[in-house]
């Protein structure tokens, strides 16, 4: 009995600890630059979408089925665009040294510059895909995300122009 409860015990633990992880040094969100701040809020809309949808599609079929898996798509897609983006900002902006920094530049504006580029392809995807949604609904679903990727590429290129 004494074992189950140890095991209980441990499993809780786990669990609480995999809800609310210790932020450790540089990375709570007092520590967050406005750059890192605007990603993650961005990401935050594109996850909220995809939520959405995800719940949405359960009710559909056919081809309005296929049209807000694909906006999930490549709203999923954005979000991993902007998580890889966040981590590549958060590693340039704690760099003490000068010498890494500028060598860590080069490669944070050629990736910034990927993501962009692959923001808007999405984004125009995302535009051709609302031309098949049919229920109201799953067309306004679309549109925010659309929107929501062409603010996500602005940014970074603003974070990019900012590099200059």
């Amino acid at each position: 009995m004494k074992s189950h409860a140890v095991v209980a015990l441990a499993v809780v633990g786990v669990i609480l600890l995999a809800a609310f992880p210790k932020a450790l040094g540089g990375q709570g969100t007092d520590s967050q630059s406005p750059n890192q701040r605007d990603l993650a809020a961005r990401k935050t809309a594109l996850l909220t979408e995809t939520s959405d949808l995800e719940a949405m599609a359960k009710s559909l079929d056919g081809a309005e089925f296929s049209t807000a898996m694909s906006l999930d798509n490549k709203a999923s897609q954005g979000v991993m665009e902007l998580d890889a983006t966040y981590w590549f900002v958060d590693v340039y902006e704690h760099m003490q040294s000068e010498q890494d920094r500028a060598v860590a530049k080069a490669v944070l504006k050629y990736r910034l510059s990927f993501y962009s580029y692959l923001l808007g392809l999405e984004a125009d995807q995302t535009a051709g895909y609302l031309a098949f949604a049919q229920l109201p609904a799953t067309a306004q679903a679309g549109a925010r995300i659309k929107d929501d990727l062409r603010a996500a590429k602005a940014k970074l290129d603003e974070i990019a122009a900012s590099l200059n």
